[in-house]
């Protein structure tokens, strides 16, 4: 594994050099009423362990990578956009870079000319800090890119994706218009919310975990912490080999699918969607689990031990269940109450239209 990490970092800074030695400018035709004029500048700063890196910009991507060096360095493309050539030269010649450091954070920002109509600039960054930084990144339109980091992160932006991967402390990540993926996560919490798209949380040891996203599915595998929380106004929740002292599942209009989950309280509801939901071997007996669609079938197969109260029920459609149960009350097709031994534990499982199977 630490063969691999520093080929990536070998190929990483190697990718680096090749670029800083081309920090020319280049022109390119865009329509027949724009022209591009890009050029790239470079920044070198020192900068300690455990500091904190504050990266802006309102319309380019931001890429940073943590790496095994004691300086902090800072690529930025400046893309200007005129109606012709000279114009777009002389509003990207006009562009500084100005890192700062105000105690221990270094804040990253461009100055920029005001741009009329039919004129813009753009600034992207890909900066390469010492491996335990502390980042805070902002985009108003475009991705951002996080990777080995050793701190806390914060990255949000107005439009575009997220990337986070190898990422060790209390993180929050956030677009209002793009995916998020986020893979080998470890040491914190971890928030992810984006108002439209889908979220993709892989590899991850945390405290507790809150993925929402308003259109889109949210993914989940090989998840470990105190709770998981996912949430969606419009898509379907996967959550594979997941373990957490508490679970809770909620989509408006989508399917469910948990599978190898080992949780104590476990809440998944679907407002209008299939639930089928598998307990993992290592999943207590005493087990409390609330399992409900408004519209759609329900499949629970519960830990092999299980022991506690049961309730089966469906307004329309029928109640089956492969598991022996100590009825009390009265039998009922689309009803099941009773028991399995004695335990504490408790299963609800139940959908206004459809079929609910215990396994």
């Amino acid at each position: 594994m630490e063969q691999s990490r520093m080929g990536r970092q070998a190929a990483w800074m190697l990718s680096m050099a090749a670029v800083f030695m081309v920090t020319g400018c280049s022109v390119r035709g865009g329509n027949w009423a724009q022209r591009t004029y890009e050029r790239t500048t470079t920044a070198r700063m020192p900068l300690e362990p455990g500091s904190t890196l504050d990266v802006e910009t309102s319309s380019g991507s931001i890429v940073i990578h943590g790496a095994d060096v004691t300086d902090c360095d800072v690529l930025a493309t400046i893309a200007a956009h005129a109606p012709t050539e000279a114009e777009a030269e002389e509003l990207a010649e006009q562009v500084v870079i100005t890192p700062e450091f105000i105690g221990r954070t270094l804040n990253v920002r461009a100055e920029t000319p005001r741009t009329t109509n039919n004129r813009s600039i753009s600034v992207s960054y890909r900066i390469v800090v010492p491996r335990q930084t502390n980042v805070r990144c902002h985009s108003s339109y475009g991705s951002l890119e996080l990777t080995e980091i050793e701190g806390t992160v914060t990255a949000r932006t107005s439009s575009g994706s997220v990337r986070a991967e190898s990422i060790q402390g209390s993180t929050s990540l956030s677009s209002s218009y793009g995916s998020i993926t986020c893979r080998a996560f470890s040491e914190g919490d971890l928030a992810i919310k984006t108002s439209s798209g889908k979220i993709e949380l892989s590899e991850a040891t945390f405290g507790k975990c809150d993925a929402e996203t308003s259109y889109g599915s949210v993914g989940g595998r090989s998840l470990r912490g105190e709770t998981i929380r996912f949430r969606s106004s419009s898509g379907s929740l996967d959550l594979i080999d997941g373990t957490a002292e508490a679970i809770d599942l909620s989509t408006s209009y989508g399917r469910i699918d948990a599978r190898q989950i080992a949780v104590g309280d476990l809440r998944a509801t679907s407002g209008s969607g299939n639930l089928d939901v598998v307990c993992a071997e290592g999943c207590p007996p005493n087990l409390a689990a609330n399992v409900k669609s408004s519209y759609g079938s329900v499949a629970f197969t519960a830990p092999a031990a299980f022991s506690g109260t049961v309730y089966l029920a469906t307004n329309y459609g029928s109640v089956r269940t492969l598991r022996p149960i100590t009825v009390s009350g009265q039998i009922d097709k689309k009803k099941i109450e009773g028991t399995i031994g004695d335990g504490p534990g408790n299963l609800r499982i139940e959908t206004s239209s459809g079929s609910v199977t215990l396994r």
